[in-house]
């Protein structure tokens, strides 16, 4: 914003003086505002719309990504209760990574913002679900809080999820 003066404001704190402004649009932005790119200084919406040109990803691909991570993190997760503590360490990254690739492959290699969101909270949900059979929720049984807190399935669930994370995420 400038003023009558001849005095920009920051349009994101109009209280702050600027000299700066955004080498695309032009919008005067303060050094809080700004991001140093390759070419210049610019401002957080330009930059948020020159990303969104990299994420082709349609809605359909969230569907696909936890329809796959379900039953494959379900399998991971009962294999790693099965495995114990030492096993567990190992594998875990491996089925987490595993899961991220199919998925990826599965969606065509499409980057999509928020894919890792959904593989990982698919990862969460498996597990929890391989923890409820465990402690006998399904079958009518009392649960017990001893049942329920397996270390097994939460180092599981922290690996195969930072697993996946890193793998889609920058992906």
């Amino acid at each position: 914003m400038t003023t009558s003066s001849g005095t920009d404001f920051c349009v994101n704190h109009p209280n702050v003086e600027t000299m700066l402004r955004c080498n695309k649009c032009g919008d005067p932005i303060c050094a809080r505002c700004a991001t140093l790119t390759p070419v210049g200084y610019r401002c957080k919406k330009c930059i948020r719309q020159q990303q969104a040109v990299f994420y082709t990803g349609m809605p359909v691909d969230y569907l696909i990504a936890a329809l796959i991570t379900l039953p494959l993190s379900a399998a991971g997760a009962y294999l790693a209760s099965l495995l114990g503590i030492f096993l567990t360490f190992f594998v875990s990254p491996v089925v987490g990574g595993v899961t991220a690739d199919v998925v990826w492959r599965a969606v065509g290699r499409r980057r999509s913002r928020y894919l890792w969101v959904v593989v990982s909270g698919a990862i969460v949900i498996a597990t929890a679900g391989v923890a409820l059979y465990q402690a006998g929720a399904f079958s009518g049984y009392v649960l017990s809080s001893h049942n329920l807190l397996r270390i097994e399935l939460a180092l599981y669930l922290v690996l195969a999820a930072s697993a996946a994370y890193s793998r889609l995420r920058w992906g």
